[in-house]
């Protein structure tokens, strides 16, 4: 994708699978994104920057997914999350503005409430990536948002970054090699692991371990050095988000054989899993994204 290009009025395909009802977002929001240097790429996935401009009483609640990944952000103006008013943030805005790590989503989705005007911009490491930077325990920080300041100490982000991923990118670019990323022990052995899971086809973990000539037991330690997160959670997680793409995406398979296709061996397990992830049904979310399209 070209680098800053303007998706305002089209949604990325990275989205799908990550944001529910990305078009939703992208009619309140201007997104932005710009990928990091060659020599990043192999470890961080792309800057990326959210800004909105929204009426005085009007609150948009985003929602996403993502991999069991970590994001660096800059936050500033009218952003709320739970539990995230930290030493950072300043105590005139929204519990969010600040400087933030946001570790490894595992147990469901991440919220957020939009409100006035404000912005973000972050940086997506890829899944594992943050390893190449901070050897940090992931588990530690799974399903939680800490500052910035306590992964990085005074080295952390500029909290007055601009809120433009193309403008910021040439500063983040600077920052993250200042730190001399190298790959961890096991990391190209994490890497194929990667690669297998990001397909369709791989729904169990005795296939994952059939196809990658490990023992489950190493699967398991492998993945959870990695990602904070056990490996069948990030298995069930992974196919989960398949199934949302392909709803947001206007797949004209039913419930039923999208599920089958997807590994579930029965619809009361898929339903279970979906709702446990994005917090409804998955009847439910293709009908509200259905209806919303008419």
């Amino acid at each position: 994708m070209p680098t800053g290009e303007d998706w305002t009025n089209a949604t990325p395909s990275q989205m799908f699978g990550r944001v529910l009802r990305p078009d939703e977002l992208l009619t309140r929001t201007t997104y932005g994104q710009a990928a990091p240097d060659q020599r990043l790429r192999r470890w961080v996935e792309r800057y990326w920057s959210v800004r909105w401009e929204l009426a005085d009483d009007e609150v948009f609640h985003a929602s996403t997914l993502d991999e069991p990944a970590v994001n660096i952000t800059v936050e500033r103006g009218g952003v709320h999350r739970a539990g995230t008013c930290g030493s950072d943030a300043h105590p005139t805005a929204g519990c969010g503005a600040g400087v933030w790590v946001t570790g490894p989503v595992s147990a469901g989705r991440f919220d957020v409430s939009l409100t006035a005007t404000g912005g973000v911009v972050g940086v997506k490491f890829r899944v594992g990536g943050i390893a190449a930077f901070r050897d940090h325990d992931l588990g530690g920080i799974r399903d939680r948002t800490v500052p910035a300041s306590a992964w990085f100490g005074v080295r952390a982000p500029d909290p007055q970054l601009p809120l433009d991923a193309e403008k910021a990118a040439p500063y983040l670019d600077s920052w993250l090699l200042e730190w001399g990323p190298g790959d961890p022990p096991g990391f190209d052995r994490f890497l194929r692991v990667l690669d297998l899971l990001a397909s369709p086809e791989i729904t169990t973990l005795s296939v994952l371990a059939e196809r990658t000539g490990q023992s489950v037991r190493t699967l398991q330690r492998l993945i959870g050095r990695f990602t904070g997160m056990g490996a069948k959670r990030m298995l069930v997680r992974a196919r989960v988000m398949d199934a949302v793409a392909a709803i947001d995406r206007d797949d004209p398979r039913d419930i039923v054989d999208l599920a089958m296709d997807l590994g579930w061996f029965d619809q009361p397990h898929f339903i279970r899993d979906f709702r446990t992830i994005t917090g409804e049904t998955p009847g439910r979310y293709a009908q509200r994204t259905r209806f919303r399209e008419q």
